[in-house]
């Protein structure tokens, strides 16, 4: 069991190393600045995006585009649509985006080995659960000792965010084996196809699949309380740009903070339901039904303002120490 911890160490430092590195050289490649187009758009409140497409995890952000908040403020936000955290830190530090949706699990390691980033409000809680076949009988994390765990990839949130719960109820880690089937998209074939037999994902992941007809229950839900310190503090999303951009648009950016918090103000008032609902619906495909449940369950799990000790924690769960990254990396006053 000692070895295979070691294993997993070393994956975990291996996947943050090479997202470090390709930081790297896509930064070498951005040419140190914007340019004249790049100015000129910055002027005209242009704003390219790195979005996470089919999700309702930069829900503000969606929300911004289609009840015209970016607009209100004189912005131009286009989106460019990612698949995954290190596709979007890779498109903000090489220069395709000016803005990045970021988690913090891919964002804080790419700033502890130095790259120049600025973190923005506001947040999303960690949204965060296991999903397994109703016909599989399993129903609690204890459950999963000498199963097949289906998680995003290896190191990310979704197998530390699994390992935080089995440490929690006692079971040890070795015993489970973690499947790699990547994102939202794909775990749901992964069950229907019995590679593995639990998942971790978040609530629309879950309740598309439910919508989709995979019978399917949830257990250890982060946004329902059931992670401890990580319900309390746990951050999911918030927004990055880089420190070379912040410093040459303040204004642009600030504008872009008031716009997501004007879309979080509306996400959290429920007489905005009707028209949330719809809009995840159509954002993820998902009927009437299981948006509505999606909205009842996200609507206010997005919040504007974080403090040093949520920081701390959120640190600590990415790269294991609280002090690795500061609280001053964060703008927690941008829009305000």
């Amino acid at each position: 069991m000692k070895q295979a911890g070691n294993r997993v160490k070393r994956a975990d430092k291996q996947t943050v190393t090479g997202l470090g590195c390709a930081l790297v050289l896509l930064s070498g490649c951005a040419g140190g600045g914007p340019g004249a187009a790049g100015e000129q758009d910055a002027a005209r409140g242009k704003i390219v995006l790195g979005h996470y497409a089919h999700s309702s995890i930069p829900f503000p952000a969606t929300i911004a585009v289609e009840q015209g908040f970016f607009k209100e403020e004189g912005l131009d936000v286009q989106l460019l649509n990612a698949k995954s955290g290190p596709e979007l830190a890779a498109q903000l530090i090489g220069g395709s985006t000016q803005i990045a949706t970021v988690s913090p699990d891919n964002i804080i390691p790419a700033i502890e080995q130095g790259q120049p980033i600025t973190l923005l409000p506001p947040y999303g809680k960690l949204d965060m659960l296991f999903a397994a076949p109703k016909s599989s009988g399993i129903t609690d994390v204890k459950q999963l000792a000498g199963k097949r765990l289906g998680i995003v990839a290896r190191g990310t949130a979704s197998e530390k965010y699994a390992r935080a719960m089995f440490k929690k109820v006692g079971v040890n880690p070795a015993s489970v084996t973690f499947v790699a089937v990547g994102g939202a998209v794909t775990q749901e074939p992964a069950l229907r196809n019995g590679k593995v037999d639990a998942v971790v994902g978040s609530t629309s992941s879950y309740l598309t699949m439910r919508s989709h007809g995979l019978d399917v229950v949830a257990f250890s839900d982060a946004l329902a309380g059931d992670a401890g310190e990580l319900s309390r503090n746990g951050l999911q999303v918030l927004w990055a740009t880089t420190k070379e951009y912040k410093a040459e648009h303040p204004e642009t950016v600030d504008k872009f903070c008031r716009a997501l918090g004007s879309a979080v103000k509306w996400i959290n008032d429920d007489a905005n339901k009707e028209a949330g609902t719809e809009s995840l619906a159509t954002l993820l495909g998902i009927d009437a039904k299981a948006a509505g449940k999606l909205w009842d369950a996200v609507h206010t799990s997005f919040v504007t303002d974080t403090d040093d000790a949520t920081w701390k924690a959120n640190v600590k769960f990415s790269v294991g120490s609280p002090d690795a990254v500061p609280f001053s990396a964060v703008d927690n006053t941008c829009g305000t």
